[in-house]
């Protein structure tokens, strides 16, 4: 229902130019699949011991490599298929800035409810999806109403 009332919220900009709303089901499986990669490592690290601070560094260096390969392909192929460099650029910042938001979140969030003395495996996946979803649609809605005209 939130990502409904944000999507309403940039109607005009999907409206305007109608190929930015067929990146978005794109960019927020990708937030979810680096999201999800790292809650596996944060969870399995947590309950063998492994300290957030050994996890913390190489998963956000990975959620940063590969928003911003991901992002430079994409941008390549949006402006050699749509000849659009604002949603080429919108769609390649929004990978590269999912992709670390979503390392972000799928840390903190295990590590918040070991902190709090819950199984971190419990809620950490269904609560750091929407919460990745959400914020995913508000980068890539940003940044579409900042570089598309």
């Amino acid at each position: 229902m939130v990502s409904a009332v944000l999507m309403g919220a940039f109607e005009t900009a999907l409206s305007a130019n109608l190929v930015v709303a067929y990146f978005i089901p794109g960019i927020v499986y990708l937030a979810d699949a680096v999201g999800t990669q790292t809650e596996a490592l944060t969870i399995r690290g947590l309950s063998v011991g492994v300290g957030i601070r050994r996890v913390v560094a190489p998963e956000t260096l990975t959620g940063l490599v590969v928003g911003a390969l991901l992002g430079g392909v994409v941008f390549v192929v949006i402006l050699a298929v749509w000849r659009d460099p604002g949603v080429a650029a919108a769609v390649a910042i929004a990978v590269l800035a999912a992709s670390s938001i979503a390392v972000l979140v799928a840390l903190a969030l295990p590590w918040l409810l070991h902190r709090l003395g819950q199984d971190p495996a419990f809620g950490s996946g269904p609560l750091a999806t929407v919460v990745q979803d959400l914020l995913t649609i508000v980068i890539y809605l940003g940044a579409v109403s900042a570089l598309v005209r």
